[in-house]
C-alpha cells in the first residue's frame, strides 16, 4: 500500500491479545494527542488457532489476555501475520507492556524490507517506550556541591505500577536488561503490583481497583531507594487510572507527590514513533 496522498505518516497499532474491547480503548487515548499528519491503525490478534510455519507445525492458541511473560511470547508467535503489513505502514506500536518479542520480531522484518524509499520505519513497545520516556523526565546532571565544578546526576528514580505479580519479576529483569545488561540500575525503583489481571481491572469494583492502585504505588515510593520523580502504568488497560496512582503518591509524599510525572507507555510509544517519523532518525 503506498503512503498516504496527503503526506501523512501511517502508524499501526498493535493489540497481541484477543480482546477487541482492549483495541477500541486504545483508539480515544490516541484520537487525543490530535496528530494532524498520523493515522493510526489498529491491528487485533486473531482469535483462532494458527499453526506457524517452519516452527514443526507448531499451534499457537488465541491469547485473550496476556497475564505473564510466556503469555506474552505465545502471543507474539499468534501474531506473526503483521509481519506481512510492514510494506504498508511508517511505523508499529506493540500495545502490551511486557517484554514483547513481537517489536524485535517487526524490527527484523523492517530491516529486511526494501529500504531504498525516502521514508524510514520504526517500531517499539509500550514498555520500552515508558521506560525512555520515564529516564528523559528524571535524568539530569547538576553540580555535586554549591561552588564545585565536579558534576552528579540528580538522585530521581522512576518505577512501575502494573497488574499481576507475575509480571514483577518480569518487567524488573526487563529494565535490567534494557539499562544494564545485569546487575541493577541505580535509577529504577522497581515495580509493584496490584494482584488484578488486566482483564480484572476492569470487571472489579472501581473502589477496590483504585485501592490495589493507590496501595502498589504507595509501596514504590516508600520502598524506593531515592525520589522517585517517574511511574510508569504497567498495563495497556490501566489507561485512565492515573488518579489513582496520583492519589497514592500525594499520600506518600504529601503535596510533592503533585511532582511524580506518571507515564502512559500508549501515548509516550506514540510520541516516540511521530518523533522518529518526523525527524527520519
Amino acid at each position: 500500500m503506498a503512503a498516504p496522498d496527503d503526506g501523512a505518516f501511517r502508524i499501526l497499532v498493535i493489540n497481541p491479545n484477543t480482546s477487541i474491547h482492549m483495541t477500541e480503548a486504545l483508539k480515544p487515548i490516541l484520537e487525543r494527542l490530535n496528530y494532524a499528519d498520523v493515522r493510526f491503525k489498529y491491528f487485533t490478534a486473531p482469535n483462532e488457532t494458527l499453526t506457524i510455519n517452519g516452527r514443526n507445525g507448531r499451534l499457537c492458541e488465541p491469547i485473550a489476555s496476556i497475564n505473564s511473560g510466556e503469555d506474552s511470547a505465545k502471543s507474539a508467535l499468534n501474531c506473526t501475520s503483521v509481519l506481512e503489513l510492514v510494506p504498508q505502514y511508517d511505523a508499529f506500536l506493540v500495545a502490551c507492556y511486557s517484554c514483547h518479542p513481537l517489536v524485535g520480531m517487526l524490527r527484523q522484518q523492517i530491516r529486511n524490507t526494501d529500504q531504498t524509499t525516502p521514508r524510514k520505519k520504526y517500531v517499539t513497545g509500550i514498555f520500552e517506550a515508558s521506560v525512555t520516556a520515564s529516564l528523559s523526565l528524571i535524568s539530569a546532571f547538576d553540580f555535586a556541591s554549591p561552588g564545585a565544578l565536579k558534576k552528579k546526576q540528580v538522585e530521581e528514580t522512576f518505577g512501575i505500577i502494573t497488574t499481576g505479580s507475575a509480571w514483577k519479576d518480569e518487567l524488573t529483569r526487563g529494565v535490567t536488561e534494557m539499562l544494564v545488561g545485569q546487575g541493577s540500575s541505580p535509577r529504577f525503583a522497581g515495580v509493584e503490583t496490584t494482584g488484578l489481571t488486566a482483564v480484572e481491572l476492569h470487571t472489579t469494583a472501581w473502589e477496590e481497583v483504585k485501592q490495589r492502585i493507590i496501595e502498589a504505588t504507595q509501596r514504590l515510593l516508600r520502598n524506593a531507594p531515592s525520589p522517585v520523580g517517574a511511574i510508569c502504568l504497567g498495563c495497556a488497560g490501566m489507561a485512565g487510572m492515573e488518579e489513582a496512582i496520583r492519589e497514592g503518591c500525594v499520600q506518600a509524599y504529601g503535596e510533592e507527590g503533585h511532582r511524580v510525572r506518571i507515564v502512559d507507555g500508549v501515548v509516550a510509544g506514540a510520541g516516540n514513533l511521530v518523533a522518529s517519523c518526523k525527524a527520519a532518525f
